[in-house]
């Protein structure tokens, strides 16, 4: 009767080892997963040349830049204007430009948006990393989108598609449906120039 218990406590313990494993296997798998991104998405931001597009059905933004210079511009679908964000990063020079019928501008504030787009998946911390790993509600999949292969991320009905190659984020929809498109090394000097302060009027603010 022992011998029969201590067999069957023997293989309890063996599919308890296994499963565990298996669990730990996953969660390793889906850590390494969340670390590759984030690295591949940290190259994306090194590059000093490039340009990204989105939208959501009541927002277009567009950002260039080269060499330091940044320019971004935020439009509302149904608005009469755009905003245009511009610094020069090297020495620290940053102005905000309102095209509306009432040209006005301003210093900048730290207002500019200096990263490529992220999203919910994003930390350099690796213990934040790890806890969305062990979240059971995170689903993730290889999936192709736009021809390109990507990663899935859902929790609950939110979603986020992610480029392998370069960590960037292609589709997210934890607010509205957003896409986004990007183009490296192709921005030129007049696509980051600050627009033409003569043409507006200076305020405080």
């Amino acid at each position: 009767m022992e011998k029969k218990t201590k067999k069957l406590w023997i293989k309890i313990l063996g599919i308890f080892l296994l499963i565990l494993i298996v669990l730990l296997s996953i969660l390793l798998f889906r850590y390494h997963i969340l670390t590759t991104v984030q690295q591949k998405n940290n190259e994306s931001n090194e590059k000093t040349n490039c340009y990204y597009y989105s939208e959501t059905k009541d927002m277009i933004m567009e950002c260039w830049k080269k060499d330091g210079i940044m320019k971004l511009n935020v439009q509302q679908r149904k608005g009469t204007g755009k905003i245009t964000f511009w610094e020069d990063t090297t020495t620290g020079e940053e102005l905000i430009f309102w095209n509306t019928p009432e040209k006005i501008y301003a210093k900048g504030n730290g207002a500019m948006i200096k990263n490529l787009p992220t999203g919910m998946l994003f930390t350099d911390e690796n213990y934040i990393r790890f806890l969305m790993a062990v979240n059971p509600k995170l689903h993730i999949a290889s999936i192709t989108y736009n021809n390109q292969k990507c990663y899935s991320f859902k929790i609950e009905e939110q979603e986020e598609i992610i480029e392998k190659n370069t960590g960037l984020i292609l589709y997210q929809n934890n607010v509205s449906d957003r896409v986004f498109t990007y183009r490296f090394d192709l921005v030129t000097d007049k696509d980051v120039e600050k627009l033409d302060i003569t043409q507006y009027r200076f305020i405080e603010q």
